[in-house]
């Protein structure tokens, strides 16, 4: 229903039913029946459509059988590696390079193990190697440059 008001003095509000005409009936809309005044809005049904309902359930989950992976075992040469390496590196001189020369030779051992893929480890080889060679290069400078410089000093008038 609508209705048209407008206001014709203070407090006062006149209000005027206004009816509508609707779209020619082609058989699949209904007619809206007549409003009366006076009388209460009928009350509208949907004659033809099913009430509403709720939404499906969702299907099952279909559980995946775990996914098992076979992983190559790591070496245990790589590991030990790498500990001397970091032991080395960190204690430096302290241990007058025993521990980097280990990780050295084991790291050239790992690396030989792993190298066809059956043994896990490859990286932690390489970093023992890393890690070894950090402190045994400068030191194996270092005393190649103290030789020097005792063999020149002896031999200078």
């Amino acid at each position: 229903m609508l209705f048209s008001c407008r206001s014709a003095a203070p407090f006062h509000v006149a209000c005027q039913e206004i009816s509508l005409s609707y779209p020619p009936h082609h058989g699949h809309y209904r007619s809206q029946p007549p409003v009366v005044p006076g009388q209460p809005a009928p009350q509208y049904r949907q004659h033809g459509y099913p009430p509403p309902q709720s939404a499906p359930p969702p299907p099952p989950m279909m559980m995946q059988p775990p996914m098992v992976v076979a992983v190559a075992p790591t070496s245990g040469l790589a590991v030990t590696s790498l500990v001397f390496g970091l032991i080395g590196f960190f204690g430096g001189f302290c241990f007058f390079g025993i521990p980097c020369a280990i990780a050295v030779v084991l790291g050239h051992l790992a690396i030989r193990e792993t190298r066809s893929g059956e043994r896990g480890g490859h990286g932690m080889a390489i970093a023992g190697l890393i890690l070894g060679y950090f402190l045994i290069i400068p030191a194996i400078i270092v005393i190649a440059m103290g030789g020097f410089g005792a063999v020149l000093g002896s031999v200078s008038p």
